[in-house]
């Protein structure tokens, strides 16, 4: 077993397709799919099912894949631990993001960070507060940016970036004239909202669970500027982050929720797991830029 094997299997089972692992890797398709046979040869087993469309990894393949991203961030840590004896820092280092994540620029802390560390490769995915925390958790991820709807998850470790408040979005010139809404002035309004296994969707539906409602959803999406681009067309209201709205683009008018529903932003990395020293920069990157944000 070779560890190029290993790195082409993780590829292959995080995209679920060959040509997509091959040209994140930049090698050729062809080189790929024969070295994935080797190793399913070695093993005895199909990693991966393929058909004409997709390719799904086996229960085989899942576990091959979970247990080489173990062993590849060993491998990250010793070439960064080396690179630290050396004087450098160099490396990869795979972010969550979560866009956007309260007073805090995500895209232009990673502009400044790679400037910073221009030896540091970013890799960068993005999701719902739940996709962070299972990516965390499967080692796709370094650290994670994520709101949090009650406490850290077991066996998580954060700093605390920043804060987001939830707010209601009108189509420009449809809000109410009162200063907030609250649950009796939605009930019969079917709302936009970022997707289920998203912070701000679980704390909405316990806000109307609480007042002994059920919120009527019109529309759920993973991406709050398509939401904010909706309401302002006149889809009709929206629940988003405050801070998507107060960005340039479509026009909306805003509303707060009474009582008020504040969700704090984390940095997340998993406790048990090494922390490459390209990782461990990043953490403290962000962390005295959150330092100076509060100051």
């Amino acid at each position: 077993m070779e560890l190029r094997q290993l790195v082409y299997a993780e590829a292959v089972a995080r995209h679920r397709h060959f040509t997509r692992a091959a040209e994140e890797l930049h090698v050729a398709q062809s080189a790929l799919s024969h070295q994935i046979r080797r190793l399913e040869a070695e093993l005895g087993t199909e990693l991966f099912e393929r058909t004409s469309r997709r390719v799904v990894p086996t229960e085989a393949g899942e576990a091959v894949a979970a247990r080489a991203r173990r062993v590849l961030s060993e491998v990250e840590g010793v070439r960064g631990e080396l690179d630290e004896l050396r004087g450098l820092v160099r490396g990869r280092v795979a972010i969550g993001a979560l866009l956007p994540a309260g007073g805090i620029e995500v895209t232009t802390l990673l502009a400044r960070f790679t400037h910073s560390y221009p030896g540091i490769e970013v890799r960068l995915r993005e999701g719902t507060a739940a996709d962070m925390l299972e990516m965390l958790e499967t080692d796709q991820l370094d650290v994670a940016f994520s709101l949090i709807h009650a406490e850290l998850p077991d066996g998580a470790e954060g700093i605390e970036v920043s804060e987001e408040q939830v707010v209601v979005a009108f189509p420009p010139g449809t809000a109410p004239r009162k200063r907030w809404v609250a649950v009796p002035d939605l009930v019969d309004v079917p709302l936009a909202t970022p997707r289920s296994g998203s912070a701000i969707k679980r704390t909405t539906d316990e806000l109307f669970e609480a007042a002994g409602e059920e919120m009527r959803v019109s529309l759920e999406s993973g991406d709050p500027y398509l939401i904010r681009c909706l309401a302002s067309d006149g889809f009709g209201p929206a629940v988003l982050p405050a801070s998507i709205t107060r960005r340039p683009g479509p026009p909306v008018d805003t509303r707060p929720l009474r009582p008020a529903i504040r969700l704090p932003v984390y940095l997340l990395w998993r406790r048990d797991r090494h922390r490459s020293t390209a990782a461990a920069a990043f953490v403290d990157f962000v962390r005295d830029e959150a330092g100076r944000a509060r100051a």
